[in-house]
């Protein structure tokens, strides 16, 4: 039930981390610069790269959580992430440590990053409108707790 779950909370908050980083220092850069809050537009753009970011860079724990999440799931021919034990009848799943070496093993670098490009789609359409969302639902429950 927790397979996966290291790599979950390993990539979460640098995650996090690098995504809110990045749109406040940007809405922040567009305030200064331009001596006025960011436009809507500015604000979905911000949004989407920030996302677009930090997805990008935490992505191979993104794909090591599905690998271990998958074990089982699959043939043993599609997944050499599975490991026999000495006695035991059914497979078992690796370490994180042991499922990023097979992977890197088996496909390179390359693997970490299986799928990224289908995530520079969808994930930069929902960091845009979380983080839009976000900043007005912050300026109507301010005004209307002030």
């Amino acid at each position: 039930m927790y397979r996966g779950i290291s790599p979950t909370l390993l990539g979460i908050l640098p995650y996090a981390g690098v995504a809110f980083t990045i749109n406040e220092q940007m809405k922040r850069k567009i305030t200064i610069t331009n001596d006025r809050d960011p436009t809507l537009t500015e604000k979905l753009l911000s949004g989407g790269l920030s996302g677009l970011v930090a997805q990008s860079l935490t992505y191979p724990l993104e794909i090591t959580r599905r690998r271990m999440q998958t074990v089982g799931l699959v043939s043993r021919e599609e997944s050499s992430t599975l490991m026999r034990q000495p006695g035991a009848a059914k497979e078992v799943p690796l370490s994180m440590k042991d499922t990023m070496k097979t992977l890197l093993k088996e496909q390179g670098w390359r693997g970490l990053f299986k799928g990224l490009s289908m995530n520079w789609i969808k994930g930069p359409i929902a960091f845009s409108i979380s983080f839009t969302t976000y900043d007005y639902l912050k300026v109507i429950f301010a005004v209307q707790g002030g």
